[in-house]
């Protein structure tokens, strides 16, 4: 396992999880989510596909397995710790929102459902985007190893 912790796969980690930060932060606040939804729904998408594809790049991977495990590693790692972030702003919004609400008359059973389904769906989303993240970065590693090879074979 060590032997794919290698410092490219650290550096796409890092850069995976800085920008899915930045996503997720958007994502948070309602007004922004709404402005910039088609955008970060596009670099949501692209963001593992494309560590993946750096990750392989930077470690010169020529084997497709290596590049497909390595573009996993990165984007998978990178998808966690921005998931765990994002889950914790999350949370910690909506218990801004709920004391809000409570402060305005809300009664405190639909305030507390209200965590309840915040936090549950952002436990679920959070498990669904990490696996994700990984088999999106292993599908952008196996594409940079497949280019790479067809363009070193002669026709």
């Amino acid at each position: 396992m060590e032997q794919y912790l290698t410092s490219e796969v650290k550096k796409g980690a890092l850069y995976s999880a800085i920008v899915g930060t930045v996503i997720g932060f958007i994502g948070v606040i309602p007004v922004l989510n709404c402005l910039a939804a088609p955008v970060t729904c596009v670099v949501g998408f692209v963001l593992p596909i494309a560590i993946g594809w750096l990750v392989a790049q930077w470690s010169a991977a020529t084997d497709m397995g290596r590049g497909a495990i390595l573009g996993a590693f990165a984007a998978g790692i990178g998808g966690v710790i921005s998931g765990v972030i994002v889950f914790v702003l999350n949370v910690l919004v909506n218990m801004v929102w709920s004391a809000l609400g409570l402060g305005l008359g809300s009664d405190a059973g639909s305030t507390a459902v209200g965590i309840v389904a915040v936090v549950t769906g952002a436990c679920i989303g959070f498990f669904i985007a990490a696996i994700l993240s990984a088999i999106f970065g292993a599908v952008g590693g196996l594409l940079y190893v497949a280019i790479q090879g067809s363009k070193a074979k002669p026709a």
